[in-house]
């Protein structure tokens, strides 16, 4: 995304804040393509971002910070981007984190595409690394809910977190399952 590059920030629970963003040298790689909202990388594959918070995000959101100006400000999220890949009759949503909320994500999809995807890919940023700071125990089953209604069969890991995953199953059962690394997904 054509934003990517800005200046991001990350508060530690220390009240100290760290950049997190991307290395500018990486800007004069020839390789990239700065795009903007959406993208088509071809007739099946294309990237959306810009997706607007409608449902409240998640509330670890509360410390990823972006330079505006001269101020730094909560991130919005505008350059996180969600890839779609249509694999024959079938949709697939890929997110990274989700920050900018799932349900926000899945309710833009519907937006640009009329219709739910068949699978999603991805994170839910429920948690953090430490495992110790999760969304609230409504808010999952908020989403899950939210998830369960759409039909699709649900691929999480990653910032989903292992305790919000496992309550989210209690209420998907077998429309989600959990990934790691090497994991094998038949479409």
């Amino acid at each position: 995304h054509k934003l990517a590059f800005d200046k991001y920030y990350h508060l530690r629970s220390n009240n100290q804040v760290e950049y997190i963003g991307i290395d500018e040298n990486l800007k004069k790689n020839k390789r990239l393509v700065f795009v903007s909202d959406r993208f088509f990388i071809n007739s099946r594959v294309q990237v959306f971002s810009n997706v607007p918070e409608i449902h409240p995000g998640p509330v670890l959101n509360k410390a990823l910070l972006v330079e505006e100006g001269d101020d730094v400000v909560g991130d919005r999220f505008v350059h996180e981007q969600n890839m779609i890949v249509d694999c024959g009759s079938k949709s697939v949503l890929l997110t990274g984190c989700a920050h900018v909320a799932i349900i926000n994500v899945l309710e833009h999809y519907k937006k640009l595409r009329g219709k739910m995807p068949d699978f999603i890919i991805g994170g839910f940023h429920l948690t953090n690394k430490s495992q110790t700071n999760n969304e609230s125990d409504s808010m999952i089953e908020k989403i899950g809910k939210y998830l369960l209604s759409t039909g699709a069969m649900c691929y999480t890991g990653h910032c989903t977190g292992l305790i919000p995953f496992e309550k989210l199953k209690n209420i998907l059962g077998d429309k989600i399952e959990y990934i790691k690394a090497g994991s094998a997904i038949s479409i």
